[in-house]
């Protein structure tokens, strides 16, 4: 997904030169990156089981002249031999980023936004050398399964340096990490992209004044509904000045109450999580939209928000 090339200016590992520099040597980081929460701690011998778990064989711990697979150095960088190629495996205990406050303040999206702030240490998985054209679809199918061994619960998002393209960590990330395109990962996030809009903005007053007059033909659907279609609903969902628009899939309506579960993480809110139930006032109402057999109803600001992030990322 283009809308993430930008990135490329803003995340750069403080060991590689400025984009700027690298585009005039017409090099490119073939890697994958895994910005974490807290440092790991890894050695040769948990890299080598690594690495055997995620390619298969037997890896052995330090170079040996009888085997063509093996793991050597120590960290914060690790060598894998495998095959034809070299590749390298780096364990860093500090943010990716030069200052990751100001490169978190340049992105626009706010789960990007979360997990750039957030950063405390990164782990990658590098090409060693340059490769043919025809070879790299080979090289970053061993770069995925390599990373999908090295993420963990500590995850926070991943990051393609040579295609400038990042997507926030999502467990079901990992079946495609080990699927053999990894790079297909950034075209279709497992989270659709928050920005922060301002709520006075016409375009969205009247896209939510819009689903709210019109919510009678969600409730009525609904009422109707068959075991094939969808509800959902976005509210505001929090307590007091703590909360975040959120979609969630209708299970209920009752008495100006909309009961359901979220679809979603919350960004900064951490009493709930996606899959959790929850109630709202149709007074808190955002959106709503259902499917009845291929077509879709609703979604009123989806269009404006689409909108409103191309904009952003013009600026």
């Amino acid at each position: 997904m283009g809308f993430w090339s930008w990135l490329t200016g803003v995340l750069r590992r403080d060991d590689q030169p400025p984009r700027t520099e690298r585009r005039e040597k017409k090099e490119r980081l073939v890697a994958l990156v895994l910005l974490l929460r807290e440092p790991r701690d890894l050695d040769a011998a948990r890299v080598a089981d690594l690495a055997t778990d995620a390619l298969g064989g037997r890896f052995s711990d330090g170079e040996s002249d009888s085997s063509d697979q093996y793991v050597a150095g120590h960290t914060p960088s690790f060598v894998v031999k495998y095959r034809e190629h070299f590749f390298l495996i780096n364990n860093f205990p500090h943010p990716y980023m030069d200052d990751p406050a100001e490169a978190a303040g340049e992105i626009s999206e706010l789960r990007m936004r979360k997990a750039v702030r957030d950063n405390e240490a990164w782990v990658s998985v590098d090409l060693l050398g340059e490769c043919e054209e025809s070879e790299l679809s080979d090289v970053y199918r061993t770069l995925g399964k390599l990373a999908a061994e090295l993420i963990d619960d500590d995850c926070l998002a991943l990051f393609a340096p040579a295609t400038g393209q990042m997507c926030v960590y999502d467990p079901e990330m990992l079946d495609g990490l080990r699927g053999g395109r990894p790079l297909d990962l950034f075209e279709s996030p497992a989270h659709p992209p928050v920005v922060p809009v301002n709520g006075d903005d016409p375009r969205l007053k009247a896209a939510v004044a819009k689903a709210r007059r019109r919510w009678h033909e969600f409730v009525s659907a609904f009422e109707q509904r068959q075991p094939e279609q969808s509800f959902s609903a976005k509210a505001r969902i929090g307590d007091g000045e703590n909360f975040e628009y959120m979609w969630m899939s209708v299970t209920g309506l009752e008495n100006g109450i909309i009961y359901g579960r979220l679809d979603n993480d919350p960004i900064e809110i951490t009493s709930i999580r996606c899959g959790d139930r929850v109630r709202v006032s149709v007074k808190e109402l955002n959106d709503w939209l259902y499917t009845n057999d291929e077509e879709v109803h609703g979604g009123f600001t989806i269009e404006v928000l689409r909108r409103i992030q191309e904009e952003l990322q013009q600026e």
